[in-house]
């Protein structure tokens, strides 16, 4: 008896759910909104893109200026942390391919072509986020091999430290937003894929 009860309780209860379902409105995509994001996301990747080509400048100016005064770790380093690099950044850039140059003028396209901005922004947002903390102690080796090589007298070891500091911070602040970013195209997508198959 008592389980006859039970079941007809929770029947009931799935009845209250089902109802309580039925009864939400459904989300549609707005149209119009998508195609302003789109647009307005086009306009950004390609900024993005080519903040990341500049991004390459200072390794350059590097190498070129500082070569000389180089120990042979300190190069050993500089030429491994470039053979990291340059295929990250080209990956990055690939992924930004989509938001940066993409172009459809049918408003499915649009709808598809936005989901998969939102999936590639979350994925460079996760490369920003772990990068960010890897940055800090190649920083730290690169300082110290070059100061250490330096004659005793030459040895600016307040200047290191503060550059040290001062990167370890920017990573910091850089790994907090590329993580609330990755997090927020996530939610983006999620949100967009409920409302697309909703609608």
């Amino acid at each position: 008896m008592n389980d006859f009860n039970k079941s007809a309780d929770d029947n009931g209860i799935d009845n209250d759910l089902s109802a309580l379902w039925q009864a939400q409105p459904v989300s549609n995509v707005d149209l119009e909104e998508v195609k302003k994001t789109f647009k307005s996301q086009t306009r950004k990747q390609r900024l993005y893109f080519l903040i990341d080509c500049l991004s390459l400048v200072p390794g350059v100016w590097i190498f070129i200026h500082y070569w000389g005064e180089l120990p042979v770790t300190a190069r050993v380093l500089y030429f491994g942390l470039m053979f990291f690099v340059i295929p990250l950044l080209g990956y990055q850039l690939w992924l930004r391919r989509v938001a940066a140059f993409g172009s459809n003028a049918q408003t499915n396209n649009h709808v598809q072509q936005l989901k998969k901005q939102f999936k590639n922004n979350a994925r460079i947002a996760f490369i920003n986020k772990h990068s960010a903390w890897i940055a800090v102690p190649i920083v730290i080796a690169f300082n110290t091999i070059f100061t250490l090589a330096k004659a005793a007298e030459e040895r600016e070891y307040g200047l290191v430290l503060m550059v040290t500091a001062i990167t370890a911070g920017i990573m910091a602040v850089w790994y907090v937003w590329a993580h609330r970013r990755q997090k927020q195209f996530e939610k983006k997508l999620t949100a967009l894929n409920n409302m697309s198959d909703g609608g």
